[in-house]
């Protein structure tokens, strides 16, 4: 699967490009800082999915994923951002985009440590989801959302990396996933994640 990136802040965009190339199945990732670019680009590295920020004005936004849409109907479009950009996310859904992803900076990392700021997507409560995965189940999709490896779910959820395995594989099962990327979307799909 090949993958671009639109975000016109780079550490934002680097960020997403590295997290992405962790996900199995991924075989490239081209990031761009905008529009025309990222259009360009598509031209040399057809896309399956592309994720765009939201963050850009909406009339750019629309038409970068017109121009997408155009270019190849297979490709798929997510847009994410901060939660509140409810009007640019609708005008990216009716344009064409399958999905937001809902970013939030935090002072800490997704699983608490600490390390600095970071964009993050955010799991929902058992309760939001209407789905039953267990807490850890969610902890251990969210892990993978962000491109963690099984010891590194372990290691902040202070969990062996066999334990982390066997939800992993319950998780699977309940999402009918058959590998990572496939169980992070399914997640999504699910708003089990944002």
């Amino acid at each position: 699967m090949n993958i671009l990136v639109l975000d016109s802040r780079r550490e934002p965009r680097d960020r997403m490009a590295r997290l992405l190339m962790t996900v199995p199945g991924v075989a490239r990732v081209g990031a761009a800082a905008s529009s025309t670019d990222l259009v360009g680009k598509f031209r040399f590295l057809p896309a399956d999915l592309v994720f765009l920020s939201v963050r850009m004005p909406s009339e750019v936004l629309v038409e970068t994923i017109r121009k997408l849409s155009t270019a190849s109907r297979g490709t798929r479009v997510i847009v994410y951002g901060p939660p509140e950009s409810e009007e640019r996310v609708a005008a990216a859904i009716k344009a064409g985009a399958v999905g937001f992803l809902s970013c939030e900076a935090s002072t800490t990392n997704a699983l608490g440590s600490g390390r600095g700021p970071h964009s993050l997507p955010l799991p929902r409560t058992a309760a939001e989801q209407g789905f039953s995965l267990s807490k850890r189940e969610l902890e251990v999709l969210r892990g993978m959302s962000l491109g963690k490896t099984n010891g590194e779910i372990g290691g902040d959820l202070q969990l062996s990396e066999d334990t982390v395995k066997t939800h992993a594989q319950r998780l699977f099962r309940k999402l009918s996933a058959t590998d990572r990327a496939h169980a992070v979307v399914q997640g999504m799909r699910r708003n089990l994640i944002d």
